[in-house]
């Protein structure tokens, strides 16, 4: 059964969240979500475009006050 998490990289500055964000992708399970919480509209923008290029899929993006929340199922 799919698992989903959540990892909150909103005080980490970039190139550091990109690369927390593709190691917490390495450790899920095909199928698995995992939601990304940050602060840089740069490192989201650098996010998806990594995202879209990968065999994970992005299921969604959105902004709530000064966070990004994006969710990303493993492929």
């Amino acid at each position: 059964m799919p698992k989903r998490s959540r990892i909150d990289l909103s005080g980490v500055v970039s190139p550091i969240c990109l690369l927390q964000c593709k190691r917490a992708l390495g450790e899920r399970n095909r199928g698995d979500t995992l939601e990304i919480l940050l602060r840089d509209p740069e490192v989201v923008d650098d996010l998806v475009k990594i995202i879209n290029h990968s065999p994970d899929q992005l299921i969604s993006k959105d902004r709530k006050e000064e966070c990004y929340r994006i969710v990303v199922r493993k492929g």
